[in-house]
């Protein structure tokens, strides 16, 4: 009996040891290959294109016209899509009012003028105070300055372009009532045009004002119109989160209209350096996944590669350039021969074990 109980403990021991071993084998979590997947990068040029934004002609300036003072449109002499020089008549409202203003203030001015005379005279006679002549210039001076500004007025029932361009809308007919600041026309000066573009939030760091642009009008069939960055707002558009660059057109083009859609090749200054640099040596960039791309605390650009045994990642610092619609270029970093870690890359650090997904 004691015997059997001895055999009994030897090999739950055996059991328990072997049990220790087998969890001292097994590595700790944190040196657990994390699972990820791999491209084989390439050069082919096929397979780079520009990143392509859609955006629309717009006026180099829209100027909303309205009239200083209120009154019934009379004469709305313009119609939409007419071209109007500098100084033409666009709209009058009834004058009626202020003109009876004018005249009854350019009478009330007569009058005080003869009253400043009179006194005058009699002051120059010593016959009255000069307290008395200081009121009558007094009165003369404030019915001339009524005098004015009831002529001003009488002109601010005449609205004249004040540049020549194109109407674009009519925002009042004629017998409504118009009310000082309201628009009644919007004038498009279109000696020069923009292209208003839409971008995404995660690339409007890369377009800086001055970077060079491609347009091309699909309506017209014009291609390689060439642009440059005029404006690049800071504000989001509301509930989207989309910025606004606005586009200067060096020469606008036969038939190019307000309206028009037109598709934007845009580069930024860094690209467009670099790639002036890459373009003397005939280089044809590797392209990878905008998203693979990750910065340090330093600022630096950096991807991870899978090590040539495939059973480490390597962190490698790299150079952008030029952004397509399939990826941003990388200029320095990578070879060909590379295989670009492309999913699980944000559980990773230099060396770190890794398995390729099955």
């Amino acid at each position: 009996m004691e015997t059997k109980r001895s055999i009994i403990s030897i090999l739950a021991l055996g059991l328990l040891c072997s049990s220790c071993n087998e969890k001292q084998q097994s590595p700790p979590l944190d040196q657990q290959p994390v699972e990820v997947k791999t491209l084989a990068l390439s050069t082919d040029n096929e397979a780079i294109r520009p990143v392509i934004y859609s955006g629309t002609v717009t006026a180099g300036k829209t100027i909303d016209l309205s009239f200083l003072v209120s009154g019934r449109l009379q004469r709305f002499p313009v119609e939409i899509g007419q071209y109007i020089k500098k100084g033409q008549l666009i709209a009058e409202v009834d004058d009626a009012v202020y003109r009876s203003q004018y005249q009854g203030q350019k009478a009330q001015a007569t009058l005080a003028k003869e009253n400043y005379d009179r006194t005058n005279q009699v002051f120059q006679k010593g016959s009255i105070a000069e307290i008395k002549l200081l009121e009558a210039k007094s009165q003369y001076e404030q019915a001339q300055a009524a005098v004015s500004a009831a002529q001003e007025n009488l002109s601010y029932t005449k609205l004249y372009a004040p540049v020549s361009g194109y109407v674009g809308n009519k925002l009042a007919e004629i017998g409504n009532t118009v009310a000082p600041g309201h628009p009644v026309i919007q004038l498009l000066d279109i000696s020069f045009l923009k292209v208003e573009v839409s971008i995404p939030e995660t690339e409007i760091n890369r377009i800086k004002k001055g970077s060079l642009a491609l347009i091309r009008v699909p309506s017209l069939q014009l291609n390689d119109l060439e642009g440059v960055v005029d404006e690049v707002s800071v504000i989001a558009g509301q509930g989207v989160p989309t910025y606004k660059a606005s586009v200067l057109l060096k020469s606008a083009g036969t038939g190019l209209k307000p309206g028009m859609v037109a598709e934007v090749s845009l580069k930024s200054a860094l690209a467009d350096t670099l790639e002036r640099e890459t373009d003397s040596t005939k280089f044809a960039p590797l392209v990878v996944p905008i998203q693979t791309v990750q910065i340090d605390e330093q600022g630096q650009q950096f991807v991870f590669v899978s090590s040539a045994d495939g059973k480490r990642a390597e962190r490698r610092l790299i150079t952008t350039g030029k952004l397509y619609d399939n990826g941003i270029a990388v200029l320095s970093g990578l070879d060909a021969k590379d295989r670009l870690i492309v999913s699980g890359y944000h559980k990773l650090t230099d060396s770190t074990l890794i398995q390729l997904a099955k």
